[in-house]
């Protein structure tokens, strides 16, 4: 699935033409281009087939961009994809690769503050548009680059390109956003996932946030951190545990898999601890 992905990726890339430098990846590839180190020592992760990416605005008001965009979009087979409710949209695609897989493209547009979840407008009478999420701009200064080869879809040619995506700091910020607002278990495993396998461990993360709340993105960061503890953490009413978070990764963890109500309740409790050490360590 990495490759389908990346294929749509680089696809993509190559579709935006001399505005591609304004396209960042920050969905389902990041967490393999995040984690270098190799199995067995990286927690294994279920599949899925969503490519998230974050697009500057002005490029759905360049007349030019968005024909462009939008023409490769017919030639290639992509289709509107659905939202939870079943309802066509103009912000998710979906394209059948040549296995058979269908692979979901997900436009989100950089918003600076805490508003956000509204679809941005495309040009009038335009079928692409871009989701807005709560400060996602943080990737503009919160970003890896890496070079991808993959096979163009439709082609099968080799192409090489330059790939803009999440570091560490802006991927927990906008996972967080994300699983505080459409609530899929996925969101809340793949932040997990990161977490446990990143080099240096939830210590460097710690670091690196840490940092990042003496910028100018201080009160994303904030944000974020207050949406894990409220998800994961211990309170005075409630154990950490038994919260929404911890239980939708170990339910995506173990999708598939027969799992035993106390292997649930063990991954849980790992889950909820792995939070609550990155809070402390962030304080610390």
């Amino acid at each position: 699935m990495i490759e389908n992905g990346e294929r749509v990726l680089v696809t993509l890339l190559r579709s935006f033409g001399p505005w591609k430098d304004s396209v960042y990846l920050v969905g389902r590839l990041t967490p393999s281009y995040l984690i270098r180190m190799k199995p067995p020592y990286v927690l294994s992760r279920p599949e899925t087939g969503h490519v998230g990416t974050t697009i500057e605005l002005q490029i759905l008001a360049d007349v030019e961009a968005y024909r462009s965009l939008e023409d490769n979009f017919r030639k290639l087979g992509f289709e509107r994809g659905e939202n939870a409710n079943g309802e066509r949209v103009s912000w998710r695609w979906q394209v059948k690769t040549e296995s058979g897989a269908t692979l979901v493209l997900e436009f989100l547009v950089g918003h600076p503050g805490a508003g956000g979840s509204k679809t941005q407008p495309p040009l009038t009478l335009g079928n692409i548009s871009a989701l807005s999420i709560p400060y996602s701009s943080i990737i503009y200064d919160h970003y890896e680059v890496k070079e991808v080869s993959a096979a163009l879809l439709g082609d099968d040619s080799v192409v090489t390109e330059t790939i803009r995506h999440t570091d560490i700091v802006s991927f927990v910020c906008l996972r967080s956003y994300v699983l505080d607002q459409r609530h899929e278990d996925k969101d809340a495993y793949s932040l997990i996932h990161c977490l446990r396998s990143f080099k240096g461990g939830p210590e460097a993360v710690a670091k690196a946030l840490r940092a990042a709340l003496d910028s100018r993105h201080k009160e994303a960061v904030e944000t974020a951190l207050q949406i894990l503890r409220r998800r994961f953490g211990d309170e005075e009413k409630s154990e950490g545990y038994l919260k929404d978070g911890p239980i939708a990764a170990a339910k995506f963890e173990l999708s598939g898999h027969t799992g035993t109500p106390e292997a649930r309740l063990t991954l849980q409790r790992r889950s909820a601890d792995l939070i609550t050490h990155l809070l402390r360590e962030i304080r610390a």
